[in-house]
C-alpha cells in the first residue's frame, strides 16, 4: 500500500498546480464594458464595390452574398464527365481507363451471351438469304 501512496501523492500535487497558478491577488473587473470588450468581437467590415470586373467573370455583391458570373468558359467540362445525350452518369472507371477485375465465370457468361447473339444474327441472315426473288419474266 505504501508504493501506491507514493505514486498517487505526486500525481495529485501535479494536477493541483494549475488551480493554484490561476489565483491572483488583483481585483477582477467584471463590468459590462470589460466583458463586452473581451467576449464580443466584431469582425471588421470590408467595404467592397458593388460590382467588380475580373478576367472572365463579374463579381456582384448584393443581399449579403458574393455572386460570380463567368462569361468565359475557363473550366469547361472534361471529356466524359458530363451526362451525354442518353443522360447517363459519367463512369469514373471508363474515364480513367481502369480495368475492373472479374472472376472467370463472369467472362464465361459474357462469352456465352455474345455467342448466343452471334448465333441469332447468323440465323436471321440465313432466313433472309432463303427469300426467293422473282422477276416479271419468270411468270
Amino acid at each position: 500500500m505504501k508504493p501506491n501512496a507514493t505514486l498517487i501523492l505526486p500525481l495529485l500535487l501535479l494536477f493541483a498546480l494549475p488551480a493554484f497558478a490561476q489565483e491572483s491577488d488583483d481585483d477582477v473587473d467584471y463590468s459590462r464594458d470589460t466583458l463586452m470588450r473581451i467576449f464580443v468581437a466584431e469582425a471588421p467590415r470590408e467595404e467592397r464595390p458593388p460590382i467588380t470586373f475580373h478576367v472572365g467573370t463579374v463579381q456582384f455583391n448584393a443581399l449579403g452574398t458574393r455572386w460570380n458570373f463567368a462569361y468565359l468558359p475557363f473550366l469547361a467540362p472534361l471529356h466524359g464527365t458530363t451526362p451525354r445525350t442518353s443522360q447517363e452518369m459519367p463512369d469514373p472507371f471508363l474515364i480513367t481507363r481502369t480495368v475492373m477485375a472479374t472472376p472467370p465465370r463472369v467472362a464465361r457468361q459474357q462469352r456465352r451471351a455474345i455467342n448466343a447473339e452471334i448465333r441469332r444474327i447468323e440465323r436471321t441472315e440465313r432466313e433472309r438469304a432463303k427469300l426467293s426473288v422473282t422477276t416479271s419474266g419468270d411468270k
